[in-house]
């Protein structure tokens, strides 16, 4: 070995040095300690079975991995010599070359216990500005050793695949788990093209296949487009700035009486933060709802956040997989639950407005709700489009910057005309505009469906009650068949590939005609709660075997399905299509229990935790926590340098959730409080209403 390769192996840790540390495995076999770097050890530490000749073979493969990843025989005359001048510039330790060496991935300790997401050194890289400009690219890699007969292997490289995923997967918001990610440092003039060609070529013989998306490589300083769309959402943003400014200034706190100057008072950031924390009941407040929200809210934040944890590299990543493989974990797998519960939510407040409207004037003006609607929803709603498809991608960089956050910019600018119109659930997450939203376009196509049901429930009362019934019946006949026919789960089981995750949102999760059953349950509990007849005097004894009866239904529901989470499960259509059928009939029975306690204050000794006021302030930002969480969680993913030691506790990261709330404070009253007043001013009645939402 020359001098040159012996300064190079020490000031990089190349994975190979057979030449440099010879380990005795065994009194016959003289191996290196390169394989995995030790962990071989691990494997015989656990008395696993590893047969010696496997220890060889797969060594060998490992010492064919390359350490110089540059394309040498790109498509383009400059890639051809700029690849030759790293070669020769390496051979003279030139900084620039060196660099372009360190920054790239190698391989690392600890790949059997998950670390196989290798960043490499993504600033290092384009930092590169000499007679060879750096180039950053990530590269997904596909290993299959498993039908090599290293299914152990396989499975330990892979961490244990959680979930799994192929490099064809869409990856910007669902996480392609078991693919590997590994950073690349190339001369600018080389192409994601000519840097996968050199790849295959020189991991083929690791059966490794690869793929190097040109949206997954990054120069420094690179200028995006200025789009007519860009434009447009600068001059957005710029005009609501200058009315907040304005609004803010111009306020003296006087009541005013033209409609412009309550249209400035509306943008006040001194009026709003006022009614943000002005915590007294309003008239028309129905108890329960704001707990509800709360808590479910909360619920969904963690479950987000364990999917938006799943892109992340971590140095033990397996621990990920066999934390979220424990049996309680079904608490999160069965999130499902939790987004019915906004469904329940909003069925009951559709209908208990709609029903208010019909018994004052006898019919319901679809105009002005539906008018009302757009103007609580939609502000908000485009705010967030517009930042995250043509701001965002401009704020900062990382290894997975691309993927997260431009990928997802492109999708929202191609597709965002459906979310403006609340039909983008139909279209699956592949080509959906903030995935997380689906939830508004379902709640839209049900909240106009309730006024025929609701006109025919309040003139014809048994046949309209038949009607809901029926339709929540064939809903869940939809899910049930889905399910069956297409061998998706509701469940996030462990093992659940990205494939059949989409195909789920697309049979079944995303579509209103399979979400129904627990709207329209929500909609019966409105017109029972409304009734003179839901009033019923319980003893202590009798309030307490209700609440027995709640919980054990809620728990039920959550945890029935835990062995389909555990490690090692395999699909079967009956435990899914049952879940997927009853899950939301008993999770809304839960509801409607508890919801009727509270509201004739059988809560009990719970009375002090659901008239909290931390859900009563909650309940005034809820709307901007559900959009905005997803955009903060990907932003901290795209960002992110290196891999870190996972631990449950990141799920609950305290800056992380404080930077949610604070921003989500930062929406409503200068997005969401001003437009709704806007709608007061020059659609609706100075009245207050109730949320519909």
């Amino acid at each position: 070995m020359n001098a040159r390769a012996c300064v190079l192996l020490a000031l990089f840790a190349c994975a190979s040095a057979r030449d440099c540390l010879e380990l005795t495995l065994s009194d016959n076999t003289i191996l290196s300690d390169s394989l995995f770097n030790g962990t071989i050890l691990k494997l015989a530490a656990k008395n696993e079975s590893v047969d010696v000749s496997a220890r060889v073979d797969v060594l060998g493969l490992w010492d064919k991995f390359p350490k110089i990843l540059v394309p040498l025989n790109g498509t383009s005359e400059q890639c051809r010599r700029d690849g030759r001048l790293f070669l020769d510039s390496l051979d003279r330790l030139e900084l620039w070359a060196l660099k372009m060496l360190d920054a790239t991935a190698k391989p690392p300790s600890g790949l059997l216990s998950g670390n196989g997401n290798q960043y490499g050194d993504f600033d290092e890289c384009l930092s590169i500005d000499a007679s060879v400009r750096g180039k950053y690219c990530l590269a997904s890699l596909q290993l299959n050793i498993a039908n090599m007969g290293y299914e152990k292997l396989d499975y330990l490289i892979h961490s244990g695949h959680y979930i799994r995923s192929n490099i064809t997967d869409m990856g910007h918001r669902v996480p392609r788990y078991s693919s590997l990610l590994w950073g690349v440092c190339i001369p600018s003039s080389c192409s994601s093209f000519d840097l996968e060609e050199e790849l295959s070529h020189k991991l083929s013989d690791l059966g490794v296949t690869v793929s190097v998306q040109n949206t997954m490589c990054t120069v420094k300083n690179f200028q995006r487009p200025f789009s007519f769309g860009k434009s447009l959402a600068i001059s957005f943003f710029l005009g609501i700035i200058l009315l907040l400014t304005v609004g803010t200034v111009f306020d003296d706190g006087k009541e005013v009486t033209t409609s412009f100057e309550k249209l400035l008072n509306a943008f006040s950031l001194k009026r709003n933060l006022r009614k943000m924390f002005d915590l007294s009941d309003s008239a028309t407040r129905i108890k329960g709802v704001d707990a509800f929200r709360g808590v479910n809210a909360f619920a969904l934040l963690v479950a987000h956040k364990s999917m938006a944890m799943a892109h992340s590299p971590y140095i033990n990543k397996t621990i990920y997989s066999e934390v979220f493989g424990m049996p309680w974990a079904v608490i999160g797998r069965s999130a499902i639950v939790y987004t019915d519960s906004f469904l329940y939510l909003s069925g009951f407040l559709n209908a208990h407005n709609l029903l208010q409207d019909l018994e004052r004037k006898g019919t319901i003006d679809v105009k002005s709700r539906l008018l009302s609607r757009w103007f609580r929803l939609f502000p908000l709603f485009l705010s967030l489009m517009l930042f995250c498809t043509y701001i965002l991608p401009d704020l900062n960089n990382g290894p997975q910057w691309s993927l997260v956050v431009e990928e997802h910019s492109r999708v929202c600018e191609k597709n965002m005309w459906k979310s403006f119109l609340f039909i983008h659930n139909y279209f699956g997450f592949e080509e959906m505009c903030l995935t997380h939203t689906h939830q508004l376009g379902i709640d839209m196509q049900l909240y106009v469906a309730t006024f025929p049901l609701m006109l025919i429930l309040w003139r014809f009362r048994r046949f309209g009650l038949a009607l809901i019934v029926g339709i929540a019946v064939g809903s869940t006949l939809l899910r049930y068949l889905a399910t069956h026919w297409y061998d998706i789960s509701m469940f996030v089981y462990y093992g659940i590939s990205v494939s059949k995750l989409l195909d789920a949102a697309r049979y079944s999760y995303i579509l209103p005609t399979h979400r129904a059953t627990i709207y329209l349950i929500g909609v019966m509990m409105a017109y029972f709660i409304k009734s003179k007849k839901s009033y019923i005097k319980l003893s202590d004894t009798q309030s307490r075997l209700l609440w027995c009866l709640c919980w054990g239904v809620a728990i039920f529901t959550i945890v029935s399905p835990f062995r389909m989470g555990l490690e090692g499960y395999k699909y079967e259509h009956f435990p899914a299509a049952m879940f997927a059928a009853f899950a939301p009939i008993l999770w809304g029975l839960f509801m409607c229990i508890a919801h009727w306690c509270i509201c004739n204050d059988y809560a009990g000794i719970g009375t002090a935790f659901v008239e909290s006021r931390v859900f009563k302030f909650f309940n005034k930002i809820a709307y901007s926590v559900y959009l905005t969480q997803f955009p903060i969680f990907f932003y901290n993913v795209g960002v992110q340098r290196h891999s870190e030691y996972y631990t449950p506790y990141l799920l609950l990261q305290v800056p992380e959730m404080a930077v949610v709330v604070l921003i989500s404070i930062i929406a409503t009253v200068t997005i969401e409080m001003p437009f709704n007043q806007v709608y007061r001013i020059y659609f609706g009645k100075s009245q207050t209403k109730l949320k519909d939402k």
